[in-house]
């Protein structure tokens, strides 16, 4: 099934102009959206008697989920249409990317493990910043829930569904793809993550420009995301994950076959 090249209708915009958000709108809301986990985190530890895991994943809920509810009355922009705004049915989109997206996952990991070795060579990790990351990788049901499940669904929401839903009625298919790619680095707040999460963006981004549905790109994130909790729990402490040289090119040469396969399915999409 091929969608149709198309130029996308208008999605919602302030009134009386373009739409909602531009670059520094999207850094904006960006930075609301942490101030508001950085703000409730410590309350529902205190208040709720929760661990810090769990505390900072209900706080992430919490916090997108005002967040978007002001977005709705502001754009008037309703869920279902943030979730899918292609011609095709959501049903027909998942069908014909799902087994493609989740072929390209172990290329990406492939790629990103190399990207962040080589990046890690170049400027080490703190003692902070190792912490952090232990921390992060820690194989807690706040964790896993965070990294696998509410991360994907929410940062695809923000800055798929919303950032670049806007970037694509502001600016040019490929700019816009990749300055959304860039906040979404950005967001991460360390040379190390902004690696991964600038190429997961490129992806992502050019998936839902040519689909207008964010489910092909939550399936990515989250197959992406659970795949890297699955290492880090396998992965004996203070060893690094090792993927073989002859699974490394398993997963290459599937990632590039899934990848021929979507773009030549996939044409830009005509939004709703």
């Amino acid at each position: 099934m091929s969608t149709p090249p198309d130029s996308p209708r208008p999605s919602p915009s302030s009134p009386g102009g373009p739409p909602f958000p531009g670059l520094l709108g999207a850094l904006w809301l960006v930075l609301a959206s942490m101030f508001l986990e950085v703000l409730l985190a410590p309350l529902l530890r205190d208040a709720g008697g929760l661990g810090r895991d769990e505390s900072a994943a209900l706080a992430r809920l919490m916090a997108n989920a005002a967040l978007f509810s002001g977005l709705a009355a502001f754009t008037g922009l309703s869920y279902r249409a943030l979730f899918h705004a292609g011609s095709a049915s959501a049903g027909a989109v998942l069908g014909l990317t799902l087994l493609p997206v989740l072929a390209l996952v172990p290329g990406l990991v492939v790629v990103e493990t190399a990207l962040v070795n080589w990046v890690e060579a170049l400027v080490p990790l703190s003692a902070w910043e190792q912490q952090a990351f232990e921390s992060m990788g820690a194989p807690t049901l706040g964790a896993i829930l965070m990294a696998c499940v509410l991360a994907p669904v929410l940062e695809e929401m923000l800055f798929r569904g919303v950032i670049l839903r806007a970037f694509l009625q502001r600016y040019p298919r490929g700019v816009a793809i990749v300055h959304s790619a860039g906040i979404f680095g950005l967001a991460h707040m360390n040379l190390y993550q902004f690696v991964v999460a600038l190429t997961i963006g490129l992806v992502t981004g050019w998936l839902y420009e040519r689909t207008r549905s964010l489910w092909p790109c939550i399936a990515l994130h989250a197959a992406y995301n659970s795949s890297l909790t699955w290492l880090a729990l396998n992965t004996p402490a203070g060893a690094e994950a090792d993927i073989g040289h002859s699974s490394a090119g398993l997963a290459l040469a599937g990632a590039l076959l899934a990848a021929w396969w979507l773009k030549r399915c996939l044409q830009p999409a005509r939004a709703r």
